[in-house]
Formats: C-alpha cells, structure tokens, sequence
C-alpha cells in the first residue's frame, strides 16, 4: 500500500511539472533584448530583464526590484511612475492602449526599458 501512495505522488509531481511548462501565451525568445513571455520584468544588477516586453493590450506588467538598492521605475512621458521599490517590492501598471512605452530608473539613469503594448 505504501509503494503505491509513492507511485501515486511521484506520478502526480511528474504530471504537474509536466503541465507547468504548458501556456497560453506566444513565446518570441527570453532574451533580455527582444520580446518575451509574461508579464513581468525583474530588475536586478542595475538592468530592467528583459529591457523590452511586448504584451497585449489590457496587459499588467510587474516589475519586482531584486536588487539591494532601491529603483523607482517611471515612464518616461509620466505615465506610470512606481514611486521607491526596495528589494523585494513590486510595482504593476495595467497598459490598456497600444503602443511604445519607454522609462527608465529615476534614481540610476542609464537603466531603460520600454514595453511595446499591441
């Protein structure tokens, strides 16, 4: 009875490991350059990954800080701005229209991003 409670869940792990990999959603590639799956940008060593996301209108974008200084992320045409997100924090903005939507960390300039909203 106790080899087949082990299979079962062995079995029932392996199916929901399976299944995780499975999505809705058109993968272009995860590189930190180009289009990506999901909705969501890390920042983590001073960089927005990826630096370009590109979602569907009505989309939620989250951005987590995974770093240990702090990143306010703001759009570049005052749009959406985070305010201060310590590590750990997470901001979400809800694009509903279409187009380009550059920003940047308003604390360390050189980071940018843009997520493209079609």
């Amino acid at each position: 009875m106790k080899d087949e409670y082990l299979i079962f869940m062995i079995f029932g792990i392996v199916a929901i490991v399976a299944l995780s990999g499975c999505t809705s959603e058109n993968s272009t590639g995860n590189n930190s350059s180009s289009n990506s799956t999901g909705n969501s940008v890390s920042i983590q060593n001073f960089a927005f990954n990826p630096s370009t996301l590109t979602v569907k209108a009505g989309t939620t974008v989250t951005w987590t800080n995974k770093d240990s200084t702090n990143h306010p992320v703001a759009s570049d045409t005052g749009v959406f701005a985070s305010g201060d997100l310590n590590n750990g924090d997470s901001y979400s903005y809800t694009f509903n229209q279409t187009g380009n939507y550059p920003y940047h960390c308003t604390t360390h300039t050189s980071m940018k991003g843009t997520i493209i909203v079609q």
